[in-house]
């Protein structure tokens, strides 16, 4: 027989409350550098699917 799980979802959201406030503290305190990463990384991201489709549709005027 399983046993009964009293969960106290006052405690849960103070957990969810007290590990979620210091990480962004620290995500306030590196924005600058955070910015910097998200913009390399989304102008990455960008190029991996711009150059796949680049190539698809050079591809396809050349089977015309």
């Amino acid at each position: 027989m399983r046993q009964h799980i009293d969960i106290d979802l006052h405690y849960v959201r103070n957990a969810i409350v007290g590990t979620a406030s210091p990480l962004l503290g620290v995500i306030t305190s590196y924005q600058e550098q955070i910015e910097w990463h998200l913009r390399l990384a989304s102008l990455l991201v960008g190029l991996l699917v711009g150059i796949p489709s680049l190539v698809a549709m050079v591809r396809k005027l050349r089977r015309k």
